[in-house]
């Protein structure tokens, strides 16, 4: 190997600009060695990888309206950042500490690179990159590169949200998901109906009227249309157990905590502000976002009171059971749009979607 075909950037986009400054060719970044892996590195052919909006967040550096030391470093002709957080493939080869027995050359995997974002290493839109065992989990035959690809971001977040609910779930309960047509949302459904199959669940879905069918298909029992006013008013005093938040913002929250039932549980995996990310937030905005995290996930927590129980999900190690699930289940992505990496322009396109907020389920590159 010498270079390979890679998305990377030589300078720090401006917010909203990614789709002008991502660079596509075969000539300029090299190809990682097997020769050059560290001891608990594994080499990986990317065979398809998905676009997430925080990878065009943490590469125009507003990841998190833009918290420090949690965004690219910044890149440089002499120093390009190959960007992208997530891929499917097959390992090419193996560090010296890993069990090369388990973790094969030629197994399928998919996975996440080292730190789950492109904070300060080369990311995965690439033909090749370089992850670590805790990052993987295997890929059943019987699974897509592109579905592969697909979950893995939605499988990371949603562990975490079953985590706070695993135990403290009954049968027959209500349940919310707000965003129910997004890549997290779409799969949470399906998950909860797999892990939670015997507890017959009532799942409503928050999606625009468009996509009332895909979430319908992807197990809700209903559908309210968050266009046609507040969550609230649709639900005719409909009082749920469980509210999972993939959206954010402070209407979620108001409107959740008017359907709660006492005692009931808001889960969220984006927190106090709606599309966070999309801006920079002033250092005022940042200390105000953390301050509010803290009053309602800790401080409120501890107060007695009819307001709910209020979780912030922020996953840092893949569950990788709850991979396993959901390939042995075969419980698969919406894939909107499956795209062959080609060009600048196919990315753009791509980029574009992503950011609207408006994409159902995934976009996903082929290599």
């Amino acid at each position: 190997m010498s270079e390979m075909k890679a998305a990377y950037i030589v300078e720090r986009p401006k917010i909203g600009e990614l789709e002008n400054k991502i660079r596509v060719d075969s000539t300029t970044i090299p190809a990682p060695k097997a020769s050059d892996l560290k001891p608990d590195e594994i080499l990986v052919e990317v065979k398809a990888f998905s676009i997430n909006i925080d990878d065009i967040h943490v590469s125009e550096a507003s990841f998190l309206g833009g918290l420090p030391k949690l965004q690219s470093v910044v890149p440089s002709i002499k120093k390009p950042l190959v960007v992208g957080s997530d891929f499917a493939g097959i390992i090419k080869a193996v560090g010296s500490a890993i069990d090369a027995n388990k973790y094969k050359v030629g197994l399928r995997v998919c996975g996440l690179n080292h730190r789950q974002a492109v904070f300060a290493e080369n990311g995965t839109w690439a033909e090749y990159t370089v992850t670590k065992e805790k990052s993987i989990v295997p890929v059943p035959d019987t699974i897509s590169f592109v579905n592969a690809a697909a979950v893995v971001l939605p499988l990371f977040v949603i562990d975490g949200l079953l985590e706070v609910v695993r135990g403290k779930i009954g049968e027959k309960e209500k349940v919310l998901v707000v965003g129910a047509s997004g890549g997290i949302g779409s799969m949470l459904i399906k998950m909860l109906r797999a892990v939670f199959a015997d507890f017959d669940l009532d799942i409503t879905g928050v999606c625009s009227g468009r996509n009332k069918e895909l979430v319908l298909k992807m197990g809700a029992n209903c559908v309210v249309d968050y266009t046609k006013g507040p969550i609230e008013a649709s639900l005719e005093k409909k009082l749920y157990d469980v509210v999972f938040d993939c959206v954010g913002g402070t209407t979620t929250y108001k409107s959740s905590k008017a359907i709660l039932r006492k005692g009931g549980r808001f889960i969220t995996c984006v927190g106090p502000e709606e599309w966070i990310g999309d801006k920079m937030s002033s250092g005022t905005e940042k200390i105000s976002w953390v301050g509010k995290i803290i009053w309602y996930s800790v401080i409120l927590n501890l107060i007695p009171g009819s307001h709910p129980h209020y979780h912030m999900v922020a996953p840092s190690e893949m569950g990788k059971n709850t991979f396993i699930l959901a390939f042995e289940k075969e419980i698969l992505p919406y894939v909107e749009k499956s795209i062959p990496f080609g060009d600048v322009g196919t990315m753009g396109e791509a980029f574009k979607l992503v950011r609207s907020h408006r994409v159902r389920g995934k976009v996903v590159f082929v290599i």
